[in-house]
């Protein structure tokens, strides 16, 4: 059967790469930002005198708001006709990481990591869904591979981008790179269609069935019924994002206080992060090889191999093994974003707000239980217990797989 087209009304079949060149560039511009806040770390805890507790806390903030706002932002997404998310939501996150280094309490750093996890969490569900309309079924998974690369490089990129604003503009002068945004958005918006219909999302509607695309009767008709599909693959998703992500909080902290710099932690934050733009890109193209399952199950049980090294040993090796340690982790990034779509294709921002969103702002969150840990045990302590997280998915996939086998023995 014949892919249909993407999208219509002001969209022309010719334009989806456009079309995704487009919401890729807001990917990046908006991701640039939310990851100032680790970068920015070390100087907010010296400066206002702060725990590993209550640092961890403004991660954990920013992680509520994404499971808080994203699904709401997706449901919405999936009713709108105009990218009007897609373009306003990275100036909110840009203006508020921009504000950030000059908070002058911790109450004003809370509210101010509020704003940012307003922007980003409403930013990422219509780009999701505007990425799956471009790609459609037959560039759904390499569409998704080159929008999650995008967002993966501006966040590889960002701490270089914040030690480059501390050092050259200082914090009283970055609230005017918030121009250097406007102007992205401004150009991506010419790419983007005034208005669009995903035609697989009227297509369930006309048929009132409330099927996936495929006609495989997984359900997709609703917010809870959208959830219960997904399950399975936001429970790795959050597991995969809250290693990730309990690493690149802590990391520059790690770095410092071991005596080291904050230029040498931001670089090493780059290396980690950079890796992971570099294996997203690729693990579309590796699960269309091997499987998706496979390369899930592959990817994190090789992480905790390369990461519980990569802490604890203090040489230049750990350099290489975090790089490896993140691209493993990343590599599953678009993988579990086309499995989600693929099941609910009609109900695309949903999906990924759940799949991406909801597992980040979990993530996110577990940043507080982990500068808990950190004040308990110790920062180097509290990341090797995160560095074998992973393993808690690969477990359940081998569970899950073998609940499977033996109903299918049982009903034989």
């Amino acid at each position: 059967m014949a892919d249909m087209p993407a999208a219509k009304g002001d969209t022309k079949h010719g334009s989806d790469a456009r079309m995704l060149v487009s919401v890729s560039a807001l990917h990046f511009i908006n991701d640039l930002h939310p990851t100032l806040l680790p970068t920015f770390l070390p100087e907010i805890e010296r400066r206002l005198s702060l725990s590993l507790g209550e640092a961890g806390f403004l991660s954990a903030l920013f992680g509520v708001l994404n499971i808080v706002v994203q699904p709401f932002a997706g449901h919405i997404a999936d009713r709108l006709d105009r990218p009007a998310l897609a373009l306003c939501a990275p100036l909110l996150t840009a203006g508020g990481a921009y504000l950030l280094p000059i908070a002058p309490s911790y109450g004003a750093a809370l509210l101010i990591v509020s704003m940012i996890g307003f922007g980003t969490a409403s930013f990422h569900p219509q780009g999701h869904g505007l990425t799956g309309i471009a790609g459609g079924r037959g560039h759904l998974g390499s569409y998704l591979a080159v929008f999650s690369a995008a967002g993966a490089l501006g966040a590889a990129l960002s701490p270089l981008y914040g030690v480059f604003l501390l050092k050259k503009l200082g914090p009283p002068l970055m609230p005017f790179a918030i121009f250097l945004v406007l102007a992205v958005v401004l150009v991506a918006r010419c790419g983007l269609p005034r208005r669009f219909v995903d035609e697989e999302r009227l297509s369930a509607k006309q048929t009132g069935d409330g099927r996936g695309a495929a006609g495989d009767g997984k359900a997709s008709g609703g917010f809870f019924r959208v959830f219960m599909v997904c399950l399975p693959i936001i429970l790795i998703s959050i597991i995969r994002d809250s290693t990730s992500q309990g690493i690149r909080v802590f990391l520059p902290l790690l770095v410092t206080g071991r005596g080291g710099s904050i230029e040498f932690g931001g670089t090493l934050l780059f290396a980690f992060s950079v890796s992971g733009a570099v294996s997203s890109l690729m693990g579309g193209r590796m699960a269309d090889l091997f499987g998706k399952r496979l390369l899930i199950f592959a990817m994190l049980a090789i992480s905790p191999l390369l990461l519980f090294p990569a802490v604890v040993t203090r040489s230049a090796s750990s350099v290489v093994l975090f790089v490896l340690g993140g691209a493993c982790l990343a590599a599953t990034n678009s993988v579990t974003l086309a499995m989600a779509q693929e099941y609910v294709p009609e109900s695309r921002s949903t999906a990924s707000s759940l799949v991406m969103g909801l597992s980040w702002g979990i993530a996110n969150a577990v940043a507080f239980p982990i500068g808990k840990l950190g004040d308990a045990i110790g920062l180097e302590s509290a990341l090797c217990v995160v560095s074998f997280l992973p393993l808690l998915a690969v477990a359940a996939m081998v569970f899950g797989d073998a609940r499977r086998r033996l109903r299918t023995l049982r009903g034989r």
